[in-house]
């Protein structure tokens, strides 16, 4: 993943026949629409698989995690995760879970983006997803060339374009996934038992990395 597979100067061609899609963004012209912020992340993904081993994984965390919370909505991303259970927390354990969530996913990424191995993304299409949301479709070549498909559902908040979702395989909700995972532990132990297993989830990723 030494690069995009797409260049910048059609990427930015792609962002002007999109312009359709994000006529509130675009006009407004401060705040970057779907397109441009997943090339911004991808971009960030790849330097840190360049230099991985000599990043390590604090340097890569520290890369990631700006970047990952311009471009992703974590606390959305959070309460979709964990469901109906979310209501019933206080607002300090809210908060509690929130952190140790937004620690999960930058962990998750800086572990699992660490050495560059001949990978590339692909961007793909903005399209509109309905509700005034929008699905950019990338995708992930492996070492092998095989195609994974990465899809990123945005959402528009106060003029501000986040992730608030990603379909693995172009169509298996990430945060589904994690509300699947997450259900059992948060009924039977609430926040405190998630955030203790986040921390473990945590642990085990940076000892892979």
């Amino acid at each position: 993943m030494t690069r995009l597979t797409m260049s910048r100067r059609h990427a930015l061609a792609m962002l002007g026949a999109a312009a359709a899609l994000f006529p509130r963004v675009t006009h407004a012209q401060s705040e970057p629409d779907p397109l441009t912020l997943i090339g911004g992340f991808y971009d960030t993904l790849l330097d840190c698989l360049k230099r991985g081993p000599e990043l390590g994984f604090d340097g890569r965390y520290q890369l990631i995690e700006p970047v990952l919370n311009g471009t992703f909505d974590i606390a959305t991303m959070c309460k979709i995760a964990v469901g109906p259970e979310w209501t019933k927390m206080p607002g300090d354990k809210k908060g509690a879970v929130l952190v140790t969530f937004n620690k999960y996913m930058v962990t998750t990424y800086a572990a699992r983006f660490k050495s560059f191995v001949g990978q590339q993304f692909k961007i793909g299409e903005a399209k509109q997803a309905g509700d005034g949301r929008v699905l950019v479709e990338t995708q992930l070549i492996r070492s092998n060339g095989e195609p994974v498909e990465l899809n990123y559902l945005f959402r528009l908040n106060k003029g501000v374009w986040r992730v608030i979702d990603i379909y693995l395989a172009g169509a298996i909700s990430q945060m589904a996934q994690m509300r699947s995972d997450f259900a059992k532990t948060v009924t039977d132990g609430g926040p405190d038992a998630l955030i203790a297993s986040l921390e473990q989830k945590i642990l085990d990723l940076q000892k892979e990395s």
